[in-house]
């Protein structure tokens, strides 16, 4: 198979019926032999995972929000195929990572004309739980739980929740032990970064990069009343800088909390932990150029 179209229909609550249209009308007209699968919240993984081992596309090209991404990685890094990913969900990190250009359908025949590709590494946290962009405990967890919660989908319901959690702050307390040293510290955020930037364009980690075989833990100590302001406005394009932040750069760590904490990745909530073990899987994924 030279294309598998992989769409989640409800990410970001955005009509892809356009865009289906159009990548269905392209690859006929190239003559690919292709298939578009989409997401259910039903046994896609399975479905997913059946469609590559038999068909053995030479790429499969995602559409939707960085946890629709993330949802196949497992599959993705034990295949050979190149990835495409089309960001059309809520907040979209991958779309600020990658700087890819605001245009699905053009995106889409870049995907298709080209044959390039760079490698990223992927995150293992506790054996079992795989992330490529950022995940985190406290602040922005609990926002992306209470989003997740909501009937309603898009930017405003976002911004409804993201001033309803980061105006009532709590900081917590946790360990982190490297390969080099440990650390006792307390913060309302713990980002866990392979990637730089969260979806909204804001800037958490200065110093990363997604292929060098090294993460990066920032400790968010305290978001003020005027943070709060910019961040909320950056959303809407002004550039907006974390403050009151320390990053601590390693190849492997565990974190300890004193109490359980929701754990966000990829914009999906895994879990409570109390208990946190981080591995660098290196240059695991081929994504397309």
């Amino acid at each position: 198979m030279d294309v598998l179209l992989i769409v989640n229909p409800i990410s970001g609550d955005k009509n892809k019926s356009s865009f289906l249209e159009f990548a269905g009308r392209l690859m006929s007209q190239i003559k690919l032999d292709n298939h578009v699968y989409k997401t259910t919240g039903k046994a896609d993984f399975k479905e997913v995972e059946q469609l590559i081992k038999t068909k053995s596309p030479r790429k499969v090209i995602v559409v939707g929000g960085d946890g629709t991404l993330n949802m196949f990685l497992d599959i993705f890094r034990s295949e050979s195929s190149l990835i495409g990913f089309i960001p059309m969900g809520s907040a979209n990190g991958m779309a600020e990572e990658f700087d890819l250009i605001d245009s699905p359908k053009q995106l889409f025949e870049n995907y298709l004309a080209s044959e390039n590709y760079f490698e990223v590494d992927l995150l293992l946290l506790n054996q079992k739980h795989l992330l490529l962009h950022i995940g985190d405990l406290g602040a922005n967890a609990n926002l992306v739980w209470n989003y997740e919660k909501d009937k309603s989908r898009g930017l405003l319901t976002y911004a409804k929740h993201f001033w309803s959690e980061f105006k009532n702050l709590k900081g917590f307390e946790f360990e982190i032990e490297t390969e080099k040293n440990t650390y006792e510290r307390k913060g309302v955020m713990l980002a866990i970064c392979n990637g730089r930037k969260f979806g909204t364009g804001i800037a958490l980690n200065t110093i990363g990069k997604m292929n060098d075989g090294l993460f990066e833990l920032v400790i968010i100590e305290a978001v003020d009343f005027s943070d709060l302001i910019k961040a909320t406005y950056s959303k809407f394009g002004e550039d907006y800088e974390i403050q009151n932040f320390e990053i601590i750069q390693a190849k492997s760590a565990q974190i300890k909390l004193r109490k359980p904490n929701l754990l966000q990745i990829d914009g999906e909530i895994i879990d409570q932990f109390d208990k946190i073990q981080i591995d660098v899987l290196p240059k695991a994924l081929k994504f397309i150029k």
